[in-house]
């Protein structure tokens, strides 16, 4: 059997720049993945290990209080690594977006105050990390449908829409030097949108992973001719965003609606709803306007208004946001007007 290419990984790990701590953590939890799989006689280790082989190790990890957020972090680290794609899809698919839950729970109690953040969080025991995006939906919707009943719609959206996922400014510090680095907006939103274009073209050619998704020369045309798609096109003082399809090569190629919409959707605690056929309220997707914002909220020093124009939550089959540039730096824009982004 295959073992831990500890030397090898430690040099992966090295351009993330973690701490020996963290590092050490990781290599500890994949060797107890590693002899989990020798006890399946598993030969090709975890090179060759599949969702299934993940989740019964799991389970292990949820039964010894090791299921967190980190250790799964690391599994799909050396996944990756190890160059195993369907395992470094699901492992990143279990672990995406597990803590908006918590960060939205902490964010309330913060704008609402205790007795309010009783009200809708009381009796609601959160999923814990790995758990699969199928058992999301029920707890998502109890407090989507609590949250638009205990607050007015400006407060709702307020709280959905405040940072969930927790990226860090720091994230955006070399966006934020690209931006003061360009002649306004629309420069460096269009050197944006051609960065962003030759990434996933490169990840086409060398057949390597986008996040949790393989790209061909299809997904590359369709961002490259959608300037709104994860960048952004200006219209006086709003610019229109647009997110990638979340599975884009399927969603390109899929005939039928509701499935489409399914493989737009980047939401692990929403898109199951839309193949069950669920409501859960769009008002949730101020959460994505939230994300979507959060490079505006550090290029321009304040918190950004974001709207949600389109959703797939309501019919729509692309995800449509609006973020709002500060009045103060319009100046900051380009020289005339484009015309509105369909």
């Amino acid at each position: 059997m295959k073992s831990l290419d500890e030397q090898g990984f430690r040099r992966f790990l090295a351009k993330r720049n973690l701490t020996e701590k963290v590092v050490k953590a990781h290599i500890d939890i994949v060797r107890e993945f590693e002899d989990h799989l020798k006890v399946r006689d598993r030969a090709n280790g975890i090179e060759g290990a599949t969702s299934v082989d993940f989740d019964d190790f799991l389970k292990i990890m949820v039964k010894e209080g090791k299921c967190s957020f980190d250790n799964m972090l690391a599994l799909a680290r050396y996944a990756l690594f190890s160059n195993n794609k369907a395992l470094t899809i699901h492992a990143l698919e279990l672990i995406d977006g597990a803590d908006v839950m918590e960060n939205l729970s902490k964010n309330l109690k913060q704008r609402v105050g205790e007795a309010k953040w009783r009200e809708v969080f009381d009796g609601i025991e959160l999923p814990p990390p790995g758990t699969h995006s199928r058992d999301k939906v029920k707890v998502t919707k109890i407090l989507i449908d609590r949250l638009e009943a205990k607050l007015d719609k400006e407060k709702c959206r307020e709280v959905l829409s405040s940072n969930l996922h927790y990226v860090p400014d720091e994230a955006f510090a070399s966006s934020k030097k690209a931006f003061k680095g360009s002649e306004n907006v629309d420069d460096f939103l269009e050197k944006r949108h051609k960065e962003y274009v030759e990434e996933l073209a490169k990840h086409a050619k060398e057949k390597t992973l986008y996040y949790t998704q393989e790209v061909d020369d299809d997904v590359v045309e369709y961002v490259r001719n959608t300037p709104t798609c994860q960048v952004g096109v200006r219209e006086g003082d709003v610019i229109y965003v647009t997110k990638i399809p979340y599975m884009a090569k399927k969603y390109l190629h899929e005939k039928n609606e509701k499935m489409k919409r399914y493989y737009y959707c980047h939401c692990p605690w929403v898109r199951e709803s839309i193949k069950s056929g669920t409501h859960v309220s769009p008002d949730f997707c101020y959460c994505s306007a939230g994300f979507e914002k959060r490079l505006w909220d550090v290029i321009f020093g304040r918190p950004v208004k974001a709207d949600v124009l389109h959703t797939v939550l309501k019919g729509d089959i692309v995800c449509k946001f609006a973020i709002h540039i500060p009045r103060e730096h319009m100046a900051s824009v380009g020289s005339c007007d484009k015309k509105k982004p369909k």
